[in-house]
């Protein structure tokens, strides 16, 4: 079999998904190391994986608002994304890459000419320095895991972070080609810079290529997490590039709420998430929503994920609570979901046929609520603080045009026809059998 080291960043929407992966590949019979974040360890041990943490500025995590100072007082957006460039996603490289050094070394001692494939999350950089040519183990295949819509700049679609619709017309070349120079030779220039100079420091020989671009294009396959209807298609993609759907797996066992019967007997349901990041606040999105839909004839279910005990304020009486549920419990219920825009709750609404109201800014959330409002199964409010007024006309909206309904279950029916744990286990397989350098020089 192929040893595999799944390396994510510690944030918990790219941990998530890694660890679907993984628990699918030790059921497959891998041999899998899971690096990580500490505060991660008991998230992922339930797998059957063997654990190893990071240490030093690799070992954060995201959710602490003490973690990064000052980020918090960005605007959202390019400002925010290039602190994450800098400080979450650059930084820890040199850290991540010699973690990852010891993990290859000790498999190639352990079990000599026995293929190693890594699979890592979109944002670590932490192979990027063998392949650009520092020394070091390089194993038989790298495989990026998209878990954040695509940064793949393109000739067709305008740069991640600005929310722009794509227009591959004449005159949305001009426009993309133009702001596309912005963001490398301007607004990310010094981030570029740093990069750069982080790199050199591991010994890396080759200059980076633009970040957003060798994101995917320096693994030798990236496989991103969506259905390619849920992208923006680029003439331009490189080779490497396949969608391999949602991670759609067996139905979770948690208990349901005392409350769950009047989910199956309400008229209608409406569900509101702010995420797991973006949740500090429920001033945001959450309060307006209950406030928004308190005379709704139908059920408000809420969930406050990781953030039991939390005070949202009144509850209104047809609104319910909860500091988890399982969605893929409740989804098949809901009729429309109310969120902020979380990459990986919106691909299970849309794989359940759920049209949305999305609503946020952070992150990457501004290019994930514009996607899905590209395929006509949304609605985009365009800000991470709506009013009740706008929330309620939203829902309404989606709860009354089927045509968000419509668009929503195409969408449903080409995430039926994906694999995504079988494509992924192809791919390694693929990358494991075939003659790709294991060193560096």
């Amino acid at each position: 079999m192929t040893r595999i080291i799944i390396a994510a960043t510690p944030i918990y929407g790219h941990v998530a998904p890694l660890r679907s992966i993984a628990a699918d590949l030790v059921a497959r019979g891998h041999h899998v190391t899971f690096l990580s974040g500490s505060v991660f360890a008991p998230f992922i041990e339930g797998t059957g994986a063997r654990f190893v943490p990071f240490t030093g500025n690799a070992d954060f995590n995201a959710s602490d608002p003490a973690a990064f100072p000052g980020r918090a007082d960005l605007e959202a957006g390019p400002a925010q994304i290039d602190f994450d460039i800098r400080r979450m996603f650059t930084d820890p490289m040199a850290v991540q890459h010699r973690a990852l050094q010891a993990l290859l070394g000790e498999a190639g001692t352990e079990k000599p000419g026995e293929p190693v494939v890594v699979l890592h999350d979109t944002v670590f950089l932490g192979m990027w320095p063998v392949l650009l040519g520092a020394p070091g183990i390089r194993p038989k295949g790298v495989i990026g895991i998209g878990v954040t819509p695509l940064p793949l700049t393109s000739i067709d679609t305008a740069p991640f972070g600005l929310g722009l619709p794509p227009d591959s017309s004449e005159a949305g070349r001009t426009r993309n080609l133009a702001l596309n120079s912005m963001i490398k030779n301007e607004l990310f220039a010094s981030a570029q810079s740093h990069l750069a100079q982080v790199l050199q420091s591991t010994g890396a020989m080759a200059p980076p290529p633009f970040v957003f671009d060798g994101l995917v294009t320096l693994p030798d396959r990236f496989l991103q997490l969506t259905i390619a209807a849920l992208e923006y298609e680029r003439s331009d993609a490189p080779a490497g590039l396949r969608y391999a759907g949602a991670l759609l797996g067996a139905a979770s066992r948690f208990s349901l709420p005392p409350w769950w019967a009047a989910v199956a007997a309400a008229s209608k349901v409406v569900l509101v998430t702010q995420g797991t990041i973006a949740n500090r606040d429920f001033d945001e999105l959450i309060k307006p929503t209950l406030s928004a839909l308190a005379d709704m004839d139908g059920l408000v279910v809420v969930a406050v994920t990781g953030r039991a005990g939390a005070d949202i304020g009144p509850i209104p009486a047809n609104a319910y609570v909860a500091d988890f549920i399982p969605f893929d419990q409740l989804l098949p219920h809901v009729d429309v979901l109310v969120s902020n825009g979380g990459y990986g709750g919106i691909q299970q609404a849309l794989s359940h046929g759920v049209p949305l109201v999305l609503a946020g800014e952070s992150e990457d959330k501004i290019e994930v609520t514009a996607r899905v409002a590209h395929t006509g199964a949304a609605i985009n409010l365009r800000t991470s603080r709506p009013d009740a007024a706008a929330l309620r006309d939203a829902v309404h909206a989606a709860l009354d045009d089927p045509a968000y309904q419509r668009n929503a279950q195409r969408l449903q029916k080409e995430y039926a026809r994906q694999d995504a744990f079988a494509l992924i286990a192809s791919n390694i397989f693929e990358l494991a059998s075939a003659n790709a350098p294991e060193s560096a020089s």
